[in-house]
């Protein structure tokens, strides 16, 4: 998959998504596209054992806008979809 590319607040981050083969899983990468690159969080979303958890990696959270987080967020569930899993959301009544 093509990386997107975000920009928020002048600093540029790198948003990567691919099936990582060796690992049976969906790979979910965040980078800083400004000049070291460095990577800022990486999610793996398994799709062969849905028994296996996701493994989340946060090396960095506190460099992490909101707005980057929530595309991050995002791709992760996307990945899970491509994996079967199946996302419910419950309402709950209002509390009166």
């Amino acid at each position: 998959m093509p990386t997107e590319f975000l920009n928020h607040g002048g600093t540029v981050y790198q948003l990567l998504s691919f099936y990582a083969l060796p690992d049976d899983a969906w790979s979910v990468e965040l980078t800083d596209g400004n000049g070291d690159g460095a990577p800022l969080a990486h999610v793996l979303v398994p799709d062969e054992d849905m028994d296996r958890p996701c493994e989340v990696l946060a090396l960095d959270p506190s460099r992490i806008p909101t707005e980057v987080l929530r595309h991050l967020l995002l791709a992760v569930a996307e990945c899970g979809r491509h994996a079967g899993a199946v996302f419910v959301r419950e309402q709950q009544p209002p509390s009166t």
